[in-house]
């Protein structure tokens, strides 16, 4: 899906800050790229229909340093059509956006809302916020700008006819329902700890449960509190690890890792388990598998010429062995895509996936 950026009337350069961070072409690192010292190149980034990290290790990395995890961004252009999309926010409506950033996700929404309506947002860094605020000050926009959690919210300002998140989540909160008014919606993207997040509009419902269903996948960087963990063991620890061999090959590890394939519903499927691919040279590349709860880990080693590849496995869970069986399960249920899910979340908190297949509904809860 795309979308045309005519339909974003802020311009994205008031809310973009005066530094913003590139990830290094090795992949090792993130370092800054000033307006000051190269006006070009950060124009560049602005006009490009691409994210913009715009803070890394929460605000902590040094101006000229090497940062190592995006923890702030102003959105992809084309991404934030799509969710404005789906938000469908009307002129008069009540808006909870969670994730200030830069402030320009608040602007659009303060456009379409209009005088009538009210914008509220929630950002938990307290000095993003504050320089949101000043950019949305002087670009003559005033929603109102929380500093807090997003997770709780902002019951004060409730009910809301749209609750937008920024980042990606795992689970709705409950907060988030309850401040809903029924009929109301929630656009936010969501996912498993396995793969790619799935931008998701669920519904709220009179007895206080809330449903919806998956669209396109895209990148959201999490909740800071649902940041996903990766593990890596010492040489030893890998050399001493179970190691079996898989017969499976490239086609059916490349449907584990992808989105329209079988990694959203193996996310569904194998809880708390994180898939990371490491491309080593042209003919090596790892597929590795992470539960950092129960500290087990998984390696593929697809090597050209070398199959059947070699599976080492770690910790109290066989991860490998978890994946291979959700993938197969995927397959006998007709290789269901994303958008086939019905996502529920019961008034309890209760969240739970629902699957019509030929051979009769499958329905399970998603844990915690």
């Amino acid at each position: 899906m795309t979308h045309s950026r005519a339909r974003l009337p802020v311009p994205r350069d008031r809310f973009v800050p005066s530094v913003v961070w590139l990830e290094n072409p090795a992949g090792d690192g993130f370092t800054p790229v000033s307006r000051t010292d190269d006006e070009a190149g950060w124009r560049a980034l602005v006009e490009a229909d691409e994210p913009i990290v715009t803070q890394v290790d929460d605000g902590r990395a040094p101006p000229n340093g090497v940062g190592l995890r995006p923890s702030s961004s102003c959105s992809q252009p084309s991404l934030v059509a799509a969710m404005l999309e789906e938000l469908d926010v009307r002129a008069g409506h009540r808006v909870l956006e969670i994730g200030t950033g830069t402030g320009w996700n608040a602007a659009l929404l303060t456009e379409r809302v209009g005088p009538r309506g009210r914008v509220v947002s929630v950002e938990v860094d307290s000095e993003v916020a504050d320089r949101a605020r000043i950019r949305l000050l002087r670009a003559g926009y005033s929603p109102l700008v929380v500093t807090g959690d997003g997770l709780a919210g902002h019951p004060p300002a409730a009910p809301y006819d749209r609750v937008v998140c920024t980042a990606s989540v795992r689970r709705i909160p409950r907060a988030w329902i309850a401040q809903t008014r029924p009929g109301g919606k929630i656009v936010t993207p969501w996912g498993t700890d396995y793969g790619d997040d799935a931008l998701t509009r669920w519904e709220v419902h009179e007895d206080g449960s809330a449903s919806g269903r998956c669209g396109t996948d895209l990148a959201f960087m999490r909740l800071r509190d649902q940041r996903r963990d990766f593990l890596e063991p010492s040489e030893d620890e890998i050399e001493a690890a179970d190691s079996t061999v898989t017969r499976r090959g490239g086609r059916e590890l490349f449907e584990m890792i992808s989105f329209a394939h079988a990694s959203f519903t193996i996310g569904l499927r194998v809880p708390n388990c994180y898939v990371t691919v490491e491309d080593l040279d042209a003919d090596h590349r790892n597929v590795e598998l992470h539960d950092a709860r129960s500290t087990s880990w998984a390696r593929v080693e697809l090597v050209r010429g070398l199959h059947p590849w070699t599976v080492r496995q770690l910790g109290p869970r066989r991860l490998w062995n978890e994946v291979d069986t959700a993938h197969r399960w995927w397959l006998s249920a007709g290789k269901p895509t994303p958008q086939q899910y019905e996502l529920t979340v019961s008034p309890d908190g209760t969240h739970a996936v629902r699957l019509d297949t030929p051979t009769g509904p499958h329905r399970w809860s998603v844990a915690a």
